[in-house]
């Protein structure tokens, strides 16, 4: 009996000293899952895109220079033409004539002053010997003076009904593309009126709008990079060289002009992507836009730091671009700085970092 109770007494022991050990065991720590990366030195830049169009730099109307019916229209839409050639012709029966009646009064004119050359030498002959007086001579001088003016506007009307009839042939005054016709063999056409429209596209304008907002970064000389459907996988750079206010009834924009060289197969009229480099930083300190949380006291990253826990580390940053914050101070560089799970942290959280042993 008394061994009995002895064992008893033995197990009841034995029990609650198991219970006092579960009691004074440590619980397991709570470890936030995040993964790490160490900080980056690129060339960071701060973009803009938008989506344009390409304008020609130059876009004349050749209109007519003189009036009359078009004899021929030899240029059709969507024709490349080059600088000279003749888009039209006007006909040249009534230039012709016009200048035929002025060559035979030129010449009417000229034979008139070779009469009268004759007439002021005679009678300047007869002066000495007295049988004609002065005045004479002089009146036969002034009538010659007066047919070399008559010659010389004679001239003039003759160069002129040749450069009309010249003018006849209208043609292009750049080398481009007919955008527009307005004309066809028959019709009867005014001095000035728009007849064809040449786009040259040897010289473009890309135009693109940019948020209103974006006015304090934008600036004549920016660097910008262009691409259009019409010619894939090439990139032109540019340069702004204007920015015009655009404002409508539903929002208010800017209008971003950059000038460039067809680089061939860029067409007038065709969409462009625009990309607009507002900043650049070369070799800037980076760390990816995650790692970096705002809290009470400002911005903070959380370095990885001995025994798995994090320290937080104030920071200054700087630019943003393509999912990436420069670190302009605050961190060496050769850290580990927690990328997700950051937010959820606090200084001194214990982490389990992701893909590492005991994770």
């Amino acid at each position: 009996m008394r061994r009995l109770v002895a064992l008893a007494l033995a197990a009841l022991a034995a029990g609650c000293s198991g219970e006092a050990a579960e009691e004074a065991a440590p619980a397991e720590v709570r470890r936030t899952p995040v993964t790490v990366a160490s900080p980056v030195r690129r060339d960071l830049e701060v973009v803009e895109r938008s989506v344009g169009t390409l304008e020609p730099k130059h876009a004349p109307w050749v209109a007519a220079e003189v009036a009359g019916r078009i004899a021929e229209a030899a240029a059709e839409e969507g024709d490349a033409v080059a600088a000279g050639a003749v888009l039209a012709r006007i006909d040249e029966t009534d230039l012709r004539l016009a200048l035929d009646a002025a060559v035979a009064d030129e010449a009417r004119i000229a034979a008139l002053i070779r009469a009268q050359e004759k007439q002021v030498a005679r009678l300047r002959s007869l002066l000495p010997q007295g049988h004609v007086n002065q005045s004479l001579v002089d009146e036969a001088e002034a009538q010659l003076d007066a047919l070399r003016e008559q010659l010389t506007a004679a001239r003039a009307r003759v160069a002129e009904r040749r450069h009309a009839l010249a003018k006849a042939a209208i043609r292009a005054p750049v080398a481009g593309r007919i955008e527009a016709r307005r004309v066809s063999a028959g019709d009867f056409v005014q001095v000035g009126q728009p007849l064809f429209r040449i786009v040259d596209e040897g010289r473009l304008r890309a135009v693109a709008p940019l948020p209103e907002a974006l006015a304090p970064s934008l600036r004549p000389g920016l660097e910008v990079r262009l691409a259009s459907p019409t010619a894939p996988g090439r990139t032109v750079r540019a340069r702004i060289d204007e920015i015009r206010p655009m404002v409508s009834r539903s929002a208010r924009a800017l209008y971003v002009i950059a000038e460039l060289d067809n680089p061939g197969g860029w067409r007038a009229g065709a969409s462009v992507d625009m990309t607009v480099v507002l900043a650049r930083r070369a070799g800037a300190v980076t760390v990816p836009a995650p790692a970096v949380v705002r809290r009470p006291a400002g911005e903070v990253v959380y370095v990885l730091a001995d025994g798995g826990r994090v320290a937080a580390r104030p920071v200054e940053t700087g630019l943003h671009g393509d999912g990436w914050i420069e670190i302009r101070s605050g961190l060496a560089g050769d850290e580990r700085v927690v990328v997700d799970g950051a937010g959820f942290l606090t200084d001194g959280a214990a982490v389990a970092v992701r893909g590492e042993p005991g994770a």
